[in-house]
Parts: C-alpha cells; structure tokens; sequence
C-alpha cells in the first residue's frame, strides 16, 4: 500500500496487526475511497448475485401521489422473461406474493437469489415463473440498434458493458447505422456499470471522429508510481488473448461522429463515464440524463503474499493507484459526472422500452437535437396517476461499478 496507493501519504503510523485481514486493509483506507477492496483468493461471489444476473429483470419503485407503482425497468434479451414477454414498463404486482421495501430491499433480494425459482405477478394479470440461473447480458442489445428519427438520421445504440464478446456485434450496429446514413447518435449507457477500458477505446475509435494515435487517458499517482499516457491505440492493445482489433481499420469502419449524446444515470459507472469524458477534448459529447457514479479511479490487483505455498490462504486486493484525465487533463469527477440536461428516465411513466421516442431521456435527446416531439402518454392499459411528480423510492439493484484495472510493471 505503501508504494501503490493513491493516498499512501496518509497511511496510518500506528498499525493493529491484531486485526482480520479485512479489517486491517479497511483500517489503511482514507474516508473519500470508496472503491479499494480486498477478498480471498478463489472467491466466486465478488460480483454478488442481483435480481439481473440471475432471474433477467430489474425493477423500480415509486410514489406517485398516493400510489405505490413498481414498474419494470429492465429485461435482459434472451433470459426466461423476455422469450415469455416480460416488458420494460410493466407494473409488478408482487414477486412470491409479496414486494419489499427499502428497508429490506438488500436482505429481501438476497434470499430471492438463491431460490431455484420466482413467480412475477403482473397487474394485467400475467403471472410469470423465472428459473434462476447465470444471465450473461448481451454488450449490444440487438432489437436496440436502430434509427429512432429516419427523417434526422438519427442512430440508436444501446451498451449494457464493456467487453470484448460484444466486439464484432458492435462492428455490425456500427455498419447498420452506416447503411441508414446515421448523422446523429444516441448512445445509451443508463445502466453501464463500465467493464474493460480497452474495449471503451474500441467503442470511441468506432463511433467518434477520433484518430488512433490521439491521446485517450492521463493516469496519475501517488509520486512513487511512473504516469502513464495512453493513445486510444495503445488503450485497445490491451484486449485480452484471443481478439486482435486494429485501432486503424476500426477507425476505418467507424462513424467518424462530431457530435455524440449521451444517456447517463447514477448506474453509468467507471468506464463508461471514462468514455464520455476522454471523447470531450475531440467532439461534442452532450450528456442527457442524470449525474453518473463517481468512479474517476484506476486499480491494480495484487496477491497477498505474493508467492503463496501450499495451503496457506492468501488474499487479493485492488488498491485505488490511479486518478483518470483525460486529454485536456479534464477529470476529479469523484462526486460523478454532471449532464448538460439533466430529467430523471421516471419523469415519463410508465417506463418505456429503450430507444422508444417516449422514454424521457430519449425524447429530451431528440429535443435537444431540435426536433419536434409528439405529446408523450402512457400506455392505455396502465393506471398511473399522471398529475403527480414521481418520486423514486429504489431501484431493485444497484450496480456494482467494474474495476479499472492497470497491470503495473
């Protein structure tokens, strides 16, 4: 810690070498880090089990008036819910008979995980039954790639997280926006947690008027570590084994966009809000939504020990090391990233699909683009009290921000 993280200047002089080893690494952190951690090596369980990874769905509750409305926000393409026509919008009615409450939304999500199975009961009605079972998310939702203005030329993509498994179905969005002459963009990051920052630098060199030898990301220390400057090519030479992505001929492929928006809430995390900021120094990036999560920082992962012999346990922890700039040394967005419009996705119920031109953050981008909108009404077959301003009571579960990680020499 000492030589790695980024506040080692105020490591403690007095040490419990008493305590667990959680509780000894939590005892060396500074208040303002939120995202140092440490586990046991071989855990399984890191990222923790959500409604979303396991059963395909997300909801949301709110009051509305004198109503309580929980609403759908979420279905994951492919997952038992979404072959059955489970939908974005729809009102939940219970989940085994009951819903929680923010009090115990944590405890009451947890032991829904680990049941075989949950029965959704809609207010229209439809009861749904969703086995449990490991939901891998598509990084292209690929019903989500269309034109939401044919007339504008305006694109829509929408990106669940970075990696690399989404790499050649993001070449063919790009391609397919290209066909239709796509000007403008919107770029749905709502619920992108982040994820490999190689393939954020695939993602920009894809989509934005960038070139591949263009500064992509300043990393800054703690004065014991060498800064680091990479290119958006040097960035993408960082994809793992088995891919081989050219910088220049993605370039190539790319839309070469001078103008970029942006759809970002408190779940736009780490990479994801890298991207809208390290694009800001080459094009016009207009964030529309709300203010993103705070993630400005870089990890490295280290064994503790270091060689571990036999049996002996050993630990793995991600030290904060880095603060991420971007060209113009442009970053310190630890209290998150502040949109340029700011409305809430719930400001219009129900909720609609994504990429709908009546979901609030689409319709605020196709405003600010300068197009006419058609009045916006809920769906006729859903009772919700429109005359009062939703307040949201939770979202079922937050997402966990993926780590930056820098392998350091």
């Amino acid at each position: 810690m000492d030589q790695y993280y980024y506040w080692s200047s105020t490591l403690p002089s007095k040490q419990d070498f008493g305590l667990t080893p959680t509780d000894y690494f939590q005892s060396l952190l500074v208040p303002e880090d939120r995202f140092s951690s440490i586990m046991q090596a071989g855990r399984t369980d890191a990222g923790g089990h959500t409604l979303l990874n396991t059963f395909g769905f997300d909801f949301m509750q709110f009051k509305q008036g004198s109503q309580t409305v929980s609403l759908i926000s979420h279905v994951v393409p492919g997952s038992a819910g979404y072959k059955l026509g489970l939908q974005r919008g729809d009102t939940l009615q219970s989940i085994n008979g009951q819903l929680p409450t923010e009090s115990n939304l944590s405890m009451w999500i947890a032991q829904l995980t680990q049941q075989s199975s949950i029965a959704l009961s809609l207010a229209n009605g439809k009861p749904y039954t969703l086995p449990a079972s490991y939901i891998s998310q598509p990084v292209i939702y690929p019903s989500e790639t269309f034109m939401v203005d044919t007339d504008n030329k305006v694109g829509y993509l929408f990106l669940s997280h970075f990696d690399f498994s989404g790499g050649y179905d993001l070449l063919k969005a790009v391609a397919k926006l290209q066909a239709y002459g796509t000007e403008d963009l919107i770029l749905d990051l709502r619920y992108n947690s982040g994820g490999s920052v190689a393939f954020a630098a695939f993602t920009a060199l894809a989509i934005a008027d960038v070139q591949p030898n263009d500064v992509f990301v300043q990393y800054r220390g703690n004065g014991r570590l060498q800064n680091l400057q990479e290119t958006f090519a040097q960035t993408l030479s960082r994809q793992p084994d088995g891919y081989s992505f050219s910088a220049s001929e993605i370039r190539e492929k790319g839309l070469g966009l001078k103008r970029l928006f942006v759809l970002g809430t408190g779940y736009t995390a780490s990479a994801s809000e890298m991207l809208i900021n390290n694009l800001r120094p080459y094009i016009d990036v207009v964030h529309i939504g709300s203010v993103s999560y705070g993630k400005d920082m870089a990890s490295t992962t280290l064994t503790i020990p270091a060689s571990v012999i036999g049996s002996e346990p050993s630990w793995l922890i991600q030290p904060m090391v880095y603060k991420i700039y971007n060209a113009h040394d442009q970053g310190e967005y630890n209290a998150g990233l502040q949109p340029q419009q700011t409305i809430a996705e719930y400001s219009v119920l129900p909720l609609y699909p994504f990429g709908d031109k009546r979901d609030a953050l689409v319709a605020e981008a196709i405003t600010q683009l300068g197009y006419e909108q058609k009045q916006v009404r809920p769906r006729a077959s859903v009772s919700i009290n429109t005359s009062a301003e939703p307040q949201i009571l939770f979202h079922s579960t937050p997402r966990i921000a993926h780590p930056i990680d820098i392998e350091i020499l």
